[in-house]
């Protein structure tokens, strides 16, 4: 309560904030590749299980060749990319993810913060095919893309970078700094939400504006963007939030076809995955698709 409290507090300021970034639109282009790109990329951990995690993320090289769309990242970054690819395989292990009639993936994610995952989601993409990979057209969108970060770059600066460094091979992937309450979508085979802000805790504790805090219409959007099949796929903090985003889409024309733990230890941060849930949800056949914009 204390915490939420303070949370409150700040409430006003964070609200000021985002008016001005937003109004500056601060950008400093493209950022440098990382000063620690070279290192090994799980040089953070304990040096009794760097092995074993290497040879995960190796076997998800093969798999997936992500490496090439990561390699100018810090090491903790390409740690978490290789762990949310491992999260996302696990999520969907049995399932094929869902295609246009061209074959090509076409996907959104809402709320991207950074995109420092988007090598991540790309690859699994364009490789959840039982056919072998496809092209995934990617495109990410996020609210407060404007914040700046101790190297002078903006958030938005390093989520266009890392989206061109996914782009690599067929996949096609973009960042945009946009609303995703507002904003109406072409048909999507799926649409991502990683740990989306349902509650007003949430988003007072990451400081987002809470006057933008619209879960329900967010999730209306995300919905209706969908072609029939097509995938919805969330990751929430807790299951708390997840017993929440099950009762906001309760309403909504979805089928939840996969549920599981979001936990790893790829990532720097591993105990704080321990309570993560991750859900994957189709659109259901019947609904008309979302109107084609031109």
């Amino acid at each position: 309560m204390l915490r939420h409290g303070l949370a409150l507090l700040r409430a006003p300021a964070t609200e000021v904030g985002f008016v001005v970034r937003s109004s500056l639109r601060w950008s400093r282009g493209a950022p440098k590749p990382d000063a620690l790109a070279a290192a090994p990329t799980f040089a953070w951990a304990p040096e009794s299980i760097r092995s074993a995690l290497q040879q995960r993320a190796d076997d998800l090289d093969a798999m997936f060749s992500l490496a090439p769309a990561i390699r100018d990242l810090a090491p903790e970054q390409r740690a978490r990319n290789y762990a949310r690819l491992e999260q996302l395989e696990r999520l969907s292990e049995g399932l094929e993810v869902p295609c246009s009639e061209d074959g090509a993936v076409r996907a959104a994610d809402l709320g991207s913060g950074d995109f420092y995952y988007a090598g991540a989601l790309a690859r699994w993409l364009a490789g959840g095919g039982a056919d072998g990979p496809r092209r995934a057209v990617l495109r990410g969108l996020e609210l407060d893309g404007y914040g700046v970060y101790r190297d002078g770059h903006s958030r938005a600066d390093h989520g266009r970078a890392r989206a061109e460094a996914a782009s690599c091979d067929q996949n096609v992937v973009r960042y945009e700094v946009a609303d995703a309450a507002s904003t109406r979508l072409p048909p999507q085979d799926v649409v991502s939400l990683f740990f989306p802000f349902l509650t007003t805790y949430a988003c007072l504790e990451w400081g987002a504006p809470l006057s933008r805090l619209r879960p329900r219409r967010v999730l209306e959007r995300a919905v209706e963007a969908l072609r029939p099949g097509g995938w919805l796929v969330v990751a929430n903090q807790t299951p708390r939030e997840y017993a929440r985003l099950t009762k906001l889409l309760a309403r909504l024309p979805v089928t939840r076809i996969a549920r599981g733990s979001m936990a790893t230890d790829l990532a720097p941060e591993a105990p704080q995955t321990a309570g993560q849930v991750g859900s994957i949800w189709v659109r259901d056949e019947g609904f008309p698709p979302a109107a084609e914009i031109r």
